[in-house]
């Protein structure tokens, strides 16, 4: 009797499409945006500086300035994680999945790290400032979020149905 191996499955190959293309590169831009910021500020800041701030923006906390390249280095590791775990899942599709839906759940991964990554170099920009970040980006990502899941469950439904 032949064992069953995972390894030995034949595997479908789920090509990138445009709007893939668009959002992994948006992805990029906002990265790169965070990594410009600590780049360009980053040596001219004073080593104490604030690390959390009121409502009013005056400074509740104080640290080390290395503490001002957590969103960075966060950024840079998110990336990292789902842009490698786009890539594999694409590359090693079982034949027996519904790949629509599969490139839907992908594309809404995608779209939530371009945002998670674009919040996170608003975020390195304005403690690189010295400066509170404003609360109103934080209520759009949430917003924009929901958005993404609500979008993709009517994708998919929208697919389910057709197939």
């Amino acid at each position: 009797m032949e064992q069953f191996s995972l390894l030995r499955r034949k595997k479908l190959i789920l090509k990138f499409t445009p709007l893939s293309v668009a959002l992994e590169a948006l992805a990029f831009a906002a990265l790169i945006a965070g990594m410009l910021a600590v780049d360009r500020f980053y040596p001219a800041l004073p080593e104490t500086v604030p690390t959390a701030f009121a409502a009013d923006g005056s400074a509740l906390a104080w640290g080390v300035k290395e503490t001002t390249l957590l969103h960075a280095i966060l950024s840079l590791f998110v990336y990292i994680i789902l842009t490698a775990l786009n890539f594999i899942v694409r590359q090693s599709c079982p034949p027996d999945r519904p790949l629509p839906v599969l490139r839907i759940v992908l594309d809404a991964v995608a779209a939530a790290k371009t945002l998670f990554l674009a919040h996170q170099a608003m975020l390195t920009w304005c403690a690189l400032r010295l400066q509170p970040a404003p609360r109103w980006p934080l209520y759009a990502l949430i917003a924009a979020e929901a958005a993404v899941c609500a979008v993709t469950a009517l994708l998919i439904r929208k697919t389910v149905s057709e197939a």
